[in-house]
């Protein structure tokens, strides 16, 4: 989400080049392995698409909100574990 919010925030700066994570699948999760350049078409103009940029946004949004939950389910299954046990 940091680059999307840097892209979105330099979108009218002349020359600004895009930047795009590239992902690699790892299990059991996904890591960052580089981060690609995208060139502008002009030099004065930047080469952010701001709908593609907020699409990104909320999808990122909607990963942590979920991840989130996983989380909260995870901890509220343990609880009970442990006051079945104790």
């Amino acid at each position: 989400m940091d680059i999307s919010a840097h892209d979105v925030a330099n979108i009218n700066t002349p020359g600004f080049s895009q930047n795009r994570p590239v992902q690699t699948s790892q299990n059991p999760g996904t890591e960052i392995s580089a981060i690609q350049k995208i060139k502008p078409a002009s030099p004065d103009f930047s080469a952010t698409d701001l709908a593609e940029e907020t699409v990104e946004q909320i999808k990122s949004e909607k990963d942590f909100a979920a991840n989130a939950a996983v989380i909260k389910t995870q901890d509220k299954m343990l609880g009970e574990v442990v006051n079945l046990v104790v």
